[in-house]
């Protein structure tokens, strides 16, 4: 049988009229420069999505390493983008615990890059703020721990038990921006690092910024 023969023999069986696929119109995500108070974000595990409360994980993890990266993926035909934001409690000897906030806006063009890799930096740079606050006040609540303990044992805090902070644990943050100008987003390096320098925090760009190209990317 030639192809055009089953051809045939397909549409007498199905029948002669085939109905159009009905286009349905695109769902709206909201603004792709904007996003939801911090507040308001709902933290999952890395691999899947069971919720976290971040002020735990923060206070469970206090006396590591904190690593904060945000990256986005556009999506032309479901008509969205993918940001995502990790909160990385490193352990230098035993690897780490991962959180992340993962939501979906409306597409954004790829000439609308600069645009993009702000709001990236913008939304690092806030859970950043809200990392060193949290830390600044589990600090005060040690010290005032210490200082109860020290008391009821009639000594004086050690210099370490003094200078107890935290916040001293935020290593930076991680910009999905290349070093190099001869790539897109290169172009914009000066202005997205000092985003971050300008708020007091270090800014780490690729192929240092892992916590973004990496971590942040597998979940977009």
């Amino acid at each position: 049988m030639t192809k055009i023969a089953k051809y045939e023999k397909v549409l007498s069986k199905k029948g002669k009229a085939k109905t159009h696929r009905t286009i349905r119109p695109r769902k709206n995500y909201g603004d792709p420069y904007s996003y939801d108070s911090i507040e308001t974000w709902v933290w999952r595990e890395f691999s899947s999505s069971k919720s976290v409360d971040v002020y735990e994980f923060i206070e469970k993890y206090k006396d590591r390493n904190f690593f904060i990266g945000t990256d986005s993926q556009s999506y032309s035909k479901s008509g969205t983008c993918v940001y995502t934001t990790v909160l990385i409690a490193h352990n230098r000897f035993r690897g780490g615990s991962v959180i992340r906030y993962t939501d979906r806006r409306s597409f954004v063009p790829f000439e609308a890059l600069s645009a993009k890799l702000i709001i990236e930096t913008q939304r690092s740079i806030e859970v950043c703020q809200m990392l060193e606050s949290a830390l600044m006040e589990l600090s005060s609540k040690e010290l005032d721990r210490l200082c109860t303990e020290a008391e009821a044992e009639g000594r004086d805090l050690n210099e370490k038990e003094v200078n107890i902070d935290y916040t001293k644990n935020i290593v930076g943050v991680s910009i999905d921006c290349n070093r190099d100008s001869i790539h897109a987003s290169g172009k914009y390096k000066e202005t997205l690092v000092g985003m971050v320098m300008g708020y007091g925090y270090r800014a780490f760009i690729k192929p240092d910024a892992w916590a973004a190209s990496s971590v942040a990317d597998a979940r977009c």
